[in-house]
């Protein structure tokens, strides 16, 4: 309650700019001070027709207060004066506590003006967390362009179930080495699945391990990799860290070779795109060979198995790893046209379909496109679940709107 009412006060929200003090003297605001984080110094009040400055504190409990103490000459003189706070507003933060989603009950108040342009200050601040992070993994690795977009798109190939055990797969990979044996496509997948942990015999089912062994394409990979492991000294991830979500990663893997391969997504070849399509394009690369129709070694053979990526894989993929890499690639190069041609890309996107998107829309909020979508991830993320009301503003705007009511 003494943090909201220091947002009350912060932001000028005193009903009326007038309080009369606890022993009845009249008080008006002229200027609310300078915050100094737990107090406001040199605050302006007139007291009775008598101008004076003073330090304003904040105490809590059941009724919100305001403790002015002002000097007077060698003393100072401590008065105090409550303000009425609409009771829905401390009902709401005071829910925070038990783990609440504030404001669920006001929100459908907020005009949609107003959150159509907190959702874009929302987009901004999302694309710039995201490009933080890829700056700080550029200057962590080898500061080689390339090598970080692969990262993240390695990373991005989880779909969130196996995020993190394909960043810990990428992380290890020895892309110096492995660009040597880039013109061979068997020498490429050899690599990934070997560093994977996936030519380890322990890690096929054991109703598939015996016809695994046996394949000419596993036997072959298995060759390559402990020639090129013994050459450049590869290590590998352990093979329990796909066992989350039970996906077997394998076809994903075999995709990620391919386009390693094609050297179709590059940051100049994703910059010289000017549209979706053309984005979409240079991602669509099909799996060949075995992956055509196998899901892992010694897998059933799929006689239908799709070889391109699926719409919403591709979208996803241009949200999480195109856009924001185009925009942190742009802040490095200072091409601002680079950094807007990023965000608009999301506006040309459908929106994402998640559970925070169907709980924002429960609440009356409705997405029309991946930019409204990644601002609605950015609020739950980086405000609710951190309980940053108070930076928050449909808070701001549904607790002025109260106080001056």
């Amino acid at each position: 309650m003494k943090d909201l009412l220091r947002y009350i006060w912060k932001y000028k929200m005193v009903p009326g700019h007038t309080l009369r003090t606890s022993d009845g003297k009249n008080m008006e605001i002229l200027g609310t001070g300078n915050d100094n984080g737990t107090t406001f110094e040199e605050t302006v009040i007139v007291i009775d027709g008598k101008q004076t400055n003073c330090e304003v504190a904040f105490e809590g409990g059941d009724t919100p207060t305001l403790c002015f103490t002002l000097a007077t000459g060698d003393a100072t003189e401590r008065m105090t004066a409550a303000i009425d706070i609409p009771q829905g507003f401390t009902r709401e933060f005071e829910a925070i506590k038990n783990g609440k989603q504030p404001c669920v009950e006001m929100l459908n108040e907020t005009g949609k003006i107003y959150i159509g342009s907190y959702l874009s200050r929302l987009l901004v601040e999302r694309i710039e967390d995201k490009a933080a992070r890829i700056t700080r993994i550029h200057i962590d690795g080898d500061k080689q362009w390339e090598h970080t977009l692969f990262r993240l798109l390695a990373r991005n190939f989880g779909f969130g179930i196996q995020s993190d055990a394909f960043e810990s797969w990428a992380s290890i990979l020895d892309l110096p080495a492995l660009g040597k044996h880039r013109d061979n496509l068997m020498q490429v997948e050899a690599i990934f699945f070997g560093q994977a942990g996936l030519l380890d015999p322990e890690s096929i089912p054991e109703y598939y391990r015996k016809e695994a062994l046996e394949t000419p394409y596993y036997k072959t990979l298995a060759k390559e990799y402990k020639f090129l492991s013994a050459k450049f000294g590869l290590k590998q991830v352990s093979c329990d860290i796909w066992k989350s979500g039970n996906i077997t990663p394998h076809t994903r893997i075999a995709r990620l070779a391919a386009i390693y391969y094609h050297r179709n997504v590059s940051m100049s070849s994703i910059a010289a795109c000017s549209t979706i399509e053309e984005l979409k394009g240079i991602m669509q690369t099909p799996i060949e060979g075995y992956w055509a129709n196998h899901n892992q070694f010694g897998g059933t053979t799929i006689a239908e198995k799709a070889t391109m990526l699926s719409t919403k894989h591709l979208n996803l993929l241009t949200i999480n790893t195109i856009v924001p890499m185009l925009y942190s690639y742009g802040k490095h190069r200072h091409e601002d046209s680079l950094c807007n041609r990023a965000e608009d890309l999301l506006y040309t996107l459908p929106p994402e379909e998640n559970s925070i998107v169907r709980a924002w829309r429960e609440m009356g909020i409705e997405a029309t496109c991946a930019a409204d979508t990644q601002a609605l991830i950015q609020l739950k993320k980086e405000h609710c679940r951190k309980r940053k009301c108070l930076d928050c503003m449909f808070a701001y705007r549904l607790l002025k709107e109260a106080m001056e009511a």
